[in-house]
């Protein structure tokens, strides 16, 4: 016998033996307990240093510690000296003499004090040390005790020899994704043989699930998707642009890794969740599952489940790679000096993070202006005055339009005349929460000049609560956003910030009629945090859950009397439909089938017409109706803008897509089920 072959049986044998696993786990819990200690106290210490600068920044002495500051580039506080040479002539107090940005101006001062030695996403907040150093005690314990050991040893032999090895031959990206590779085979493997374990009942339906996922990994179709993804996940992190900035990098990466292992995962489930039922009707394999203590609710449940759990073990692998790896990049600023700082900055405050968006306060028109609206649109038209169906068929739509112009009105600025802007105040209320935060609030704007070259850059003023000392101008590219940090102290004890937006553009004589500046329903808005961007993460994964359940619902209710590739055709076009619902309701507002007073009595094709748009439109409503739920969820843009998830939005999909949809989807398959002769199929259709 080999000796490598013999030396790996022997280990396996005595990785199996309980007196091995209590010494391999004592072992492995000291090597991950004594950094973990080393870790926690000083990231305790680090934290207790941030809040006593803090606290010394918003104090009565803050003007002392800024001139130490722009003098120096030090500050000196209870003894001890923070901050860095590179500092010197920063200034953190504005014409007030208040601090612009305590955040901001805390972290610039204690990033000297943190320890080179020691990872800095780890120094970022005790809690995430303690997540951390749990979730490696779980992941080396469930390894030794699920017999995992040996494959564990090989994984990390592998990864540090790549590691170091690609390294010194010059090759750093290959490095990362060798050992990213090994990383995620190895977890993917653990979480897998968890599952299996936890399926270890003799009960049908946890035994049909257990198959599902023994499936999973023999059959060439899923090794291929898992495959796939287990190589592009880490190259990902090699393939981002080095040289632009932090903030894009952190959302070119989200984006990317969060929207592939999504894509690959609907795939999979979907290829899964046809093959599973439609090719055990097609052997006749289920005739010796269903002759077993089994209903056909429970055997189409256990294949929902084990598909379920199957993408629950790619979206924890894929999204622990994500975020670790995220906790390395924001931490990493890619320009030297206090601008790559300020990057890393933007990265913390517009990306990973946890926002709500304000929008202004619109007055509104009541029903009886717009009816009186409508009514003297129609009244100067004369073709419709006169045509009493016309009308009826142009009224809904004009009450549509009318509304939207009037809105468009209060969000269109005119151009300066004779050296005189002008300028609209708009109200942002309920932001109760942003002045208690007390951090900065964000100020976002895209704005549009009309029919002038939207190539060039233009002027626009900003004017907070009425107050002159607060006006200040702004340079813009239509079309673009931009971004303003507002102090919450400007937000008043109402929770209302009043914001004046003067347009500072003067045409010249022969366009004195263009360059009015305006701006979509969203143009404007105020962005502040309400949590963080790790439990944001999180109820970003459960809902990419929520939705691949029901899809893997779907595709199996769809095999059950669907031969494969047509299964495989009906899920595919009703998740493209789902993901578009949303596009496809915005549409319907501006879709109005013809009226019944158009219809002539010998005119057929009319009554054709009519019949044919009527259909579409009523499809296409039942399919927003149905689908809007599914589509309408879009927890990566969420992420990459750094807006809040809320669980309000997860219950909410949870018990729609999760429970009412994936449930009616399999019980509509559990009675078609039961309608089919098994015992005489012959699976050809």
């Amino acid at each position: 016998m080999n000796p490598l072959l013999a030396a790996h049986r022997s280990l396996q044998q005595w990785q199996l033996k309980t007196s091995s696993r209590i010494l391999l786990s004592s072992i492995l819990f000291l090597l991950v307990l004594v950094p973990f200690v080393i870790v926690l106290v000083r990231t305790a210490a680090l934290y207790q240093d941030r809040e006593t600068i803090f606290e010394a920044l918003v104090g009565s002495d803050q003007t002392i510690y800024a001139d130490q500051l722009y003098e120096t580039g030090l500050v000196t506080i209870d003894g001890k000296e923070f901050g860095d040479l590179r500092l010197k002539g920063y200034r953190i107090l504005d014409a007030d003499g208040h601090i612009i940005n305590p955040v901001d101006a805390t972290s610039l001062l204690i990033s000297s004090a943190v320890p080179r030695e020691i990872p800095a996403w780890l120094l970022r907040d005790p809690s995430l040390i303690w997540t951390v150093g749990i979730v490696l005690l779980a992941w080396c314990t469930i390894s030794v005790w699920l017999g995992l050991f040996v494959p564990f040893i090989y994984s990390v032999s592998i990864g540090v020899c790549s590691w170091y090895g690609f390294r010194f031959l010059g090759l750093p990206g290959l490095a990362v994704v060798v050992v990213g590779i090994c990383a995620l085979g190895y977890s993917y493997h653990l979480l897998l043989q968890g599952f299996r374990f936890l399926y270890r009942s003799p009960r049908p339906v946890y035994a049909i699930a257990r198959g599902v996922l023994l499936e999973a990994t023999r059959t060439k179709m899923a090794l291929a998707f898992l495959s796939l993804l287990l190589v592009i996940l880490p190259v990902i992190p090699v393939m981002l642009d080095a040289d632009s900035p932090l903030r894009h990098q952190v959302q070119t990466m989200l984006s990317r890794s969060l929207g592939t292992t999504f894509a690959i995962a609907a795939f999979l489930t979907v290829f899964l969740g046809c093959a599973t039922v439609a090719f055990e009707m097609r052997d006749r394999q289920i005739w010796q599952v269903l002759t077993k203590p089994v209903s056909r609710l429970g055997y189409l449940f256990g294949k929902w489940l084990g598909i379920v759990s199957l993408n629950f073990v790619i979206l924890i692998i894929a999204g622990l790679s994500v975020f670790l790896y995220l906790q390395y990049l924001r931490t990493t600023p890619v320009s030297e000096g206090l601008e790559g700082e300020f990057d890393r900055f933007a990265v913390e405050d517009e990306v990973l993070t946890a926002r709500v968006e304000s929008l202004p306060v619109f007055e509104s028109l009541t029903n009886e202006q717009i009816s009186a609206r409508v009514e003297e649109l129609i009244e100067a038209d004369t073709e419709v005055r006169d045509e009493a169906h016309l009308q009826i068929q142009l009224r809904q739509k004009l009450r549509g339009e009318v509304e939207d112009q009037f809105l468009a009105q209060q969000r269109s600025i005119p151009a300066m005349v004779e050296g005189q802007p002008y300028a609209r105040t708009y109200t942002f209320v309920n932001l109760h929460d942003a002045r208690s935060a007390g951090d900065t609030v964000t100020f976002s704007y895209r704005f549009y000049i009309g029919a002038v070259d939207d190539l060039e850059t233009y002027k626009a003023g900003f004017e907070f609560n009425g107050d002159y000392n607060t006006r200040h101008p702004v340079t813009y590219v239509p079309g673009m956003t931009h971004v303003s940090v507002i102090p919450s102290k400007y937000i008043n004890e109402d929770g209302e910030l009043k914001v004046t937006i003067f347009n500072l553009f003067e045409p010249n004589a022969e366009y004195q009629y263009r360059g009015t500046l305006s701006f979509d329903k969203d143009g404007i808005q105020l962005l502040y945090k309400v949590g963080n961007f790790e439990s944001n993460f999180f109820r970003a994964i459960l809902l990419l859950l929520i939705k691949l359940g029901f899809l893997a619902a779907l595709a199996i209710a769809a095999s059950t009397f669907l031969s494969f590739p047509v299964a495989c055709l009906v899920t595919f076009t009703v998740f493209a439909s789902a993901s578009m619902s949303p596009y496809l309701s915005q549409s319907l507002q501006y879709y109005f089938p013809p009226s019944t007073a158009d219809l002539d009595v010998g005119g057929v094709a009319l009554y054709i017409q009519w019949a044919f748009e009527h259909l579409v439109h009523a499809i296409a409503t039942a399919m927003v109706f149905c689908l809007d739920a599914f589509g309408s969820q879009r927890p990566t843009d969420q992420l990459v803008n750094g807006m809040l998830i809320t669980w309000g939005s997860v219950l909410n999909s949870f018990v729609k897509i999760g429970v009412i949809w994936s449930g009616a989807v399999l019980l509509i398959g559990t009675f078609i089920l039961r309608k089919r002769q098994l015992a005489i199929y012959s699976g050809k259709g």
